[in-house]
């Protein structure tokens, strides 16, 4: 039996080992949730391993970022496409093949408890995945339903209060259907969170010109504003030490510009910090400082810089045979560090070249990329700063695609 299928089948009661620490697992038992005895930091990351026998998602836990290697044959195992996230020092699980979301406590000897568990089946939801909701704070989550609605559960009591309309965003314009940007697209900020909507087609191909911003009230969980965005496929948000927010595109707005003259080009838009309106003295393309590549997913690092990812068509041929997935998940694409107010850039050639749907996580002040093969079955975790060369931190198995702090 291969590794990958021994590893897609491993045992539920297993924990992911970490070098730095080992975590056990608790039983399933309802348990009423508890705080930790210290204030011991706890990190958790999720990796899913495909096989033809189907799929798994193996979830750690650990207490240092300074990992060096996994041990996934000691992985807790969830089956599907399971997802992570966290919020108030507890840590959350979207089921990969139901509708339920489970919430666990992290005890400083390493087991997990779990703690609730609350199910989005009345609301016609298949699975309810994690990278579809955003933890506004303890008491408020919002989970996305039917792309431009909400619907309003409390982490704390994992209760569900119903769901909320979106005023304003509609459905489809231009034949083109309405899409929720993704939790990477999602930020709080103070008092009020910020979300994007933008419209595509099935094939995620054709975009838009335009996106909105959704800007909600914590206090109420309302509505405040609907901002419209003069750029395609708002799928990435990222916010600087003064609290500017950024709003850039996701890969799949990237392949028209490269096949269509007539596809509108990627931009990226700002709202200032304390302001809930577009900066409209900011708006730009990303492309004219590398060379007039497409660009996708900027996301900041520190210090007025950033890092986006770069089209390179050098082992590509681009003609009437060529189809968007070649460009979108092709390992076609340079990761560029870009300094917004120099307006210079510079690729990161240790990195070579990765697929331009990336993943970055800021965790304590450190940015982790978490870049997977073409075929998604190992990602290698590399630390990124504002300058100097990358640090390969660990690589793993499978797709690693989710990295938080739970406290």
């Amino acid at each position: 039996m291969s590794t990958l299928r021994r590893l897609a089948t491993a045992s539920a009661a297993t924990s992911l080992l970490l070098t730095t620490a080992l975590v056990g697992c608790g039983d399933d038992d309802e348990k009423t949730p508890g705080p930790s005895d210290t204030k011991e930091p706890v990190y958790s990351l999720a990796t899913s391993v495909f096989s033809q026998a189907g799929s798994a998602t193996y979830v750690s836990v650990f207490n240092s970022l300074d990992v060096t290697a996994l041990d996934l044959t000691k992985a807790r195992e969830h089956s599907g496409f399971a997802t992570i996230g966290a919020v108030d020092g507890m840590l959350f699980v979207g089921a990969g093949e139901a509708p339920e979301v489970s919430r666990y406590t992290v005890k400083d000897d390493g087991t997990l408890e779990d703690a609730g568990r609350i199910s989005f089946a009345n609301y016609g939801l298949a699975t309810s995945p994690l990278y579809f909701n955003q933890f506004v704070d303890s008491t408020s989550a919002y989970m996305s339903l039917e792309e431009s609605r909400r619907i309003l559960w409390n982490p704390s009591t994992m209760e569900i209060s119903g769901p909320a309309e979106v005023p304003g965003v509609v459905r489809e314009r231009e034949d083109l259907v309405v899409k929720t940007g993704y939790d990477r697209a999602r930020v709080v900020r103070g008092e009020y969170v910020f979300q994007s909507f933008y419209w595509t087609d099935g094939s995620y191909f054709n975009f838009l010109p335009t996106s909105q911003i959704a800007i909600y009230s914590k206090a109420d969980d309302s509505l405040v504003k609907l901002l419209d965005a003069p750029c395609p496929g708002l799928d990435v948000a990222t916010q600087d030490e003064a609290g500017n927010i950024y709003f850039s595109n996701w890969v799949f707005s990237s392949a028209a510009p490269v096949l269509k003259e007539t596809a509108p080009a990627t931009c990226m838009v700002r709202i200032k910090a304390g302001a809930q309106e577009i900066d409209t003295t900011f708006t730009r393309s990303l492309s004219s400082m590398v060379g007039g590549r497409q660009t996708a997913a900027f996301r900041y690092l520190g210090n007025g810089t950033g890092v986006v990812a770069v089209f390179h068509d050098e082992n590509l041929t681009i003609d009437e045979n060529t189809k968007a997935t070649d460009i979108t998940s092709g390992l076609h694409w340079k990761l560029w560090r870009v300094n917004l107010e120099a307006g210079t850039a510079s690729p990161i050639e240790e990195l070579g070249f990765i697929a331009g749907g990336y993943y970055s996580f800021t965790l304590d002040g450190r940015t982790f990329l978490l870049l997977p093969t073409a075929d998604y079955s190992k990602t290698a975790i590399w630390e990124l700063g504002v300058s100097g060369a990358p640090v390969k931190r660990f690589e793993t198995l499978g797709w690693a695609y989710q990295f938080v702090k739970v406290r």
